[in-house]
C-alpha cells in the first residue's frame, strides 16, 4: 500500500474502519528510518505504519500492518459506512432475541429451567432468593455505573484475570476448606454454573449501552474469557432475578445463596480487582458511534 508519513487512511480497529493518519513508516529493507525498539517484534520483518486515529487520544496511536489499512478513497469510505450499518443491524437483531437460560448437563443436579410465556418473554414465576452484597461492593457497582455512563469510560479488555480465571482461582482457594465430597461437588457445580450463566447473560443483561460497540469486537469469544471481575459482580447482583426465571428447587436455592455469600466475601478481599485502573478513556469518535447504535 503506497502510504507515506502524513497520508490519510482508514484503519480497522475491531470490526469497524476509522479515519486515521500515518505518523511513521517502518521499512524492513531500510530499518534505520525507524528505531528498532519502537516497532513491535511481530511487525519488524514487514512494512508497517504508526497511525493516529482521527479524533482519538494519542494513547490509542499504534503500529499496524498493511492488512489493517485501507486507502482513503470514496469506495472505502462507503465500505466504512456499510460496516457501521451492519453493526447497527446486528445490534437490533440481538435485541429481538429473548435471553434463554440453558439447562445444566444431565449428569449434574437440575438447577435451571427458564419459564417462557407464549410470546417468548421470560416470566418471573420461580423461586425468590436474597443475595447479600456488602456496602463496599455496592459502592463498587455505583462507581462502575458512573464511570461507564457518566465519565464515558470502558473496562479495558481482555481483563486480567478473566471471569474464567477468577472462578478457577476461587475454586482452588475455597475447595481447601471443603472436607466432604458433597461440599466439594456443590462448590464445583456453583463455579461451573456461574461461568455458564455469565457466558449466556452478558450480552442480554450485563452490558450498558455504551459498552455494546466494544462488545462487538469480541462477540466471537466466550465472554468469560474476555471480561472480568466487575462484570461478574454485575451478574451476582442480578442472581435473584435470574433465579426467579427458573424452576430451581428449595435445596438448589439454598446452595446458590450459601455459595454466593461465600464468593462475595472472597471478592471483598480482592479490592484490587475493582480499582480505577481497570478503566480506560474512549475517543469522541467511539462515543458518537456507541451512543448512535
Amino acid at each position: 500500500m503506497p502510504l507515506a508519513v502524513e497520508d490519510k487512511c482508514l484503519a480497522f480497529h475491531g470490526p469497524l474502519l476509522y479515519a486515521a493518519k500515518v505518523l511513521k513508516v517502518h521499512d524492513p529493507v531500510s530499518p534505520e528510518k525507524t528505531a528498532d525498539d519502537e516497532v513491535p517484534a511481530n511487525l519488524k520483518d514487514q512494512e508497517c505504519f504508526y497511525i493516529h486515529y482521527r479524533g482519538w487520544k494519542s494513547s490509542w496511536d499504534e503500529w499496524v500492518g498493511p492488512e489493517r489499512l485501507r486507502e482513503y478513497t470514496d469506495e472505502n469510505l462507503e465500505y466504512k459506512k456499510q460496516l457501521v450499518q451492519q453493526a447497527k443491524e446486528n445490534r437490533q437483531a440481538k435485541k429481538k432475541v429473548p435471553a434463554k437460560v440453558r439447562k445444566t448437563e444431565p449428569r449434574k443436579r437440575k438447577t435451571a429451567t427458564a419459564n417462557i410465556d407464549e410470546t417468548g418473554h421470560a416470566v418471573h414465576q420461580g423461586p425468590r432468593i436474597v443475595v447479600h452484597i456488602s456496602q463496599a461492593l455496592k459502592a463498587v457497582l455505583v462507581d462502575d455505573w458512573e464511570r461507564i455512563t457518566k465519565d464515558k469510560k470502558l473496562v479495558s479488555l481482555p481483563c486480567k484475570p478473566t471471569v474464567a480465571k477468577l472462578l478457577q482461582d476461587y475454586y482452588q482457594s475455597a475447595s481447601t476448606h471443603e472436607i466432604s465430597p458433597v461440599a466439594q461437588s456443590h462448590l464445583q457445580e456453583y463455579c461451573d454454573g456461574l461461568k455458564l450463566y455469565f457466558d449466556h447473560s452478558l450480552s442480554a443483561i450485563l452490558l450498558y449501552r455504551y459498552e455494546r460497540l466494544q462488545y462487538a469486537e469480541h462477540v466471537e469469544e466466550p465472554p468469560s474469557s474476555v471480561y472480568g471481575a466487575i462484570h461478574l459482580l454485575r451478574l451476582l447482583s442480578s442472581l435473584p432475578e435470574l433465579v426467579s426465571l427458573t424452576s430451581m428447587d428449595e435445596s438448589g436455592c439454598d446452595v446458590v445463596v450459601q455459595q454466593t455469600d461465600r464468593f462475595l466475601k472472597w471478592l471483598v478481599e480482592k479490592h484490587e480487582l475493582f480499582e480505577n485502573g481497570i478503566y480506560v478513556n474512549t475517543s469522541s469518535q467511539y462515543e458518537g458511534m456507541a451512543l448512535g447504535m
